[in-house]
């Protein structure tokens, strides 16, 4: 074999080598957004966060997502805690949500178009203490309850299975 029918086949083989290798180099991952700070913050709550992902477990018939909001220790913003999607994690509460906590009683607002009920329901931790503007938040599907007031039945029972778990506020964060 000549020397430059060799070399074509090399030069061949090596290309057919690196194709793949190429077209998937030139794939990059998407970037995420970096999260703004002047509407997130850095939050470390272990102890919320497994709380949250058991308790949604345990009613995953019934609600569509499930977070905690509350002021962390040596913050000055309310910010959720925990969140069944954790890069909701550390974002600030709403000026509505707050104002809606402020009101102190459980709130249910009809989505039409997600059809679903959206609950923000003040928490305390299991002895009824405060957990510094704690509350939870879910959504209920219409196929679960078909008013706002069955909607805060549900949604409350499963606040108050939450609460009954947290034996302190510190505890959300160890």
């Amino acid at each position: 074999m000549s020397m430059s029918i060799v070399k074509g086949i090399l030069a061949c083989s090596l290309s057919l080598a690196l194709a793949p290798t190429t077209m998937f180099a030139q794939e990059k991952p998407a970037k995420t957004p970096s999260q703004d700070p002047s509407t997130y913050m850095h939050v470390n709550a272990p102890f919320a966060q497994s709380l949250v992902v058991k308790v949604k477990a345990a009613h995953d018939d019934q609600i569509v997502k499930l977070g905690i909001h509350a002021v962390p220790p040596s913050e000055k913003d309310n910010v959720i805690i925990a969140n069944i999607t954790p890069s909701k994690n550390g974002k600030k509460s709403s000026a509505a949500d707050l104002e809606k906590l402020a009101g102190g009683k459980p709130v249910a607002v009809k989505i039409d178009k997600d059809k679903v009920f959206d609950l923000l329901i003040p928490m305390t931790d299991a002895k009824g203490r405060d957990l510094d503007g704690g509350f939870v938040v879910m959504e209920v599907p219409y196929s679960k309850a078909s008013n706002e007031e069955e909607a805060i039945k549900i949604g409350v029972a499963i606040r108050d299975d939450l609460q009954r778990q947290i034996p302190s506020k510190k505890a959300l964060y160890k």
